[in-house]
């Protein structure tokens, strides 16, 4: 070759380009041989899952799937959306991306006011909102607004819905948002486990760093361990069992159980339960009559240039709704939220008392009544346990506070109570219901 004429600069340019393209031609189609598939071993699988999630790609979980597994997901979710009627998707939707646009456009004002109300009743004196409101707010929104322009809200695309993108392009945004970085970071801040990683980078990198070995491996079992020397994993956490279904490898609680996945993820979705059957014509009724008298509430809301305003355009449509809950809990007897027990939206009651949520990997809620966990007012006050339960029965007194510690002639007496008396001072912590014909007659508070 030393003896070939050289070629001119243009010519050796071309000739790079055509051997660099040769190459990566032939290792596309070689890449297999090169790389190895990914999920041909149990350890590959999961080190590839670990990677995928610490670099913001939510879709490896859906890449390490069976194709059945996939078929069975799609079909469940697209089952679930068919009985969910169009109206009320679209209303629904219509309802949420309105209320992230005011909590975005009218941030000051709903904070003015919300200060404001906090200051003349529903606080000790000078309380305000928590500065971390003020300071998460714009994560918040900013979360909230990737949620309400996902995929779910296209009304066509819920007609025949794809997970894989769903996990890919909407999950994807959420898990790359810096709002959600920023609350993830606050979190671990705040935790005080000097064991957890200082922020989100420092855990990303973390779980890059976990290395997965085979233990046990047959033909279609395995078990792998996770390590790391970053962090410590407690003895007998970091273990897997792994199965092989269709030429991929599953954790065996997935591969063994596709159907208890499915039936805890509607379990850990507050009424996620509901798209199982169709609404009938009056429930439909029912939810667009509430979807809709909470599109007015926001509109009215919106209009307002004061916090003042704000806050009475605000009052005048909670009671409205107040309405509006009684006939849902009509209309759904069943329906409670996820960790709750069924019916359990404010008993018909304007008191707003409602059950409580629970999400996988935090703490369970409490089990004491929804009634005696609110920090109430008497006398005054936005909260005014003398106003919302006089002249109710006692069976909406029974469902929100359960049973009275004690009994004193006509009255039920609760104890442990949050009571601020707005006119005379003090905070009571016992709240007698005088109950007559089975009617409550008279409120009292007392130390």
């Amino acid at each position: 070759m030393s003896g070939a004429p050289a070629k001119s600069g243009k010519g050796k340019l071309i000739g790079i380009i055509a051997g660099v393209l040769i190459v990566v031609v032939a290792l596309v189609f070689a890449g297999i041989t090169l790389w190895g598939d990914p999920f041909a071993t149990p350890d590959g699988t999961v080190k590839y899952v670990l990677n995928g999630l610490a670099d913001n790609k939510p879709e490896v979980l859906w890449e390490a799937m069976p194709a059945s597994y996939k078929q069975t997901l799609n079909d469940e979710l697209k089952k679930s959306m068919a009985n969910v009627d169009p109206e009320v998707h679209k209303q629904t939707f219509v309802v949420l991306q309105k209320l992230t646009g005011l909590l975005k456009n009218k941030k000051t004002l709903i904070l003015e006011a919300a200060n404001s109300s906090a200051q003349q009743g529903d606080g000790p004196p000078g309380e305000v909102l928590p500065p971390e409101v003020t300071e998460n707010w714009d994560n918040i929104v900013g979360i909230l607004d990737i949620m309400v322009g996902s995929k779910v809200a296209d009304a066509d695309w819920v007609q025949n819905p794809d997970l894989g993108v769903l996990l890919k392009e909407d999950g994807g945004k959420l898990m790359s948002s810096p709002h959600l970085e920023k609350l993830l970071n606050m979190a671990l801040a705040e935790g005080g486990d000097p064991d957890a990683p200082e922020d989100m980078a420092q855990l990303r990198k973390w779980i890059k760093g976990i290395e997965v070995t085979v233990v046990s491996s047959e033909e279609t079992t395995a078990k792998v361990k996770l390590s790391s020397t970053d962090f410590k994993i407690p003895e007998g956490e970091g273990e897997l069992d792994m199965v092989k279904v269709e030429e991929r490898w599953l954790p065996k609680e997935v591969a063994m159980g596709l159907d208890q996945v499915i039936a805890q993820l509607k379990q850990a979705v507050p009424m996620g339960s509901l798209a199982d059957t169709k609404m009938t014509a009056q429930q439909k009724e029912v939810t667009l009559n509430f979807l809709k008298t909470v599109d007015g509430v926001l509109d009215a809301i919106d209009k307002q240039e004061t916090a003042e305003n704000m806050m009475q355009a605000a009052m005048g449509g909670l009671g409205g709704l107040a309405l509006q809950f009684g006939q849902l809990q009509g209309a759904f007897p069943n329906m409670g939220i996820a960790g709750g027990n069924p019916g359990s939206f404010p008993d018909g009651n304007p008191g707003g008392v409602t059950g409580t949520s629970t999400l996988p990997g935090l703490p369970p809620p409490s089990k004491l009544p929804a009634g005696r966990q609110i920090n109430w007012t008497i006398n005054g006050g936005k909260k005014r346990i003398d106003q919302l339960y006089l002249s109710q029965p006692e069976a909406t007194i029974q469902k929100a506070f359960g049973e009275p510690d004690s009994k004193e002639g006509a009255y039920w007496i609760y104890k442990n109570m949050t009571v601020r008396n707005i006119a005379g001072g003090g905070t009571m912590t016992k709240v007698y219901f005088g109950i007559q014909n089975g009617v409550v007659v008279d409120i009292q508070a007392r130390p």
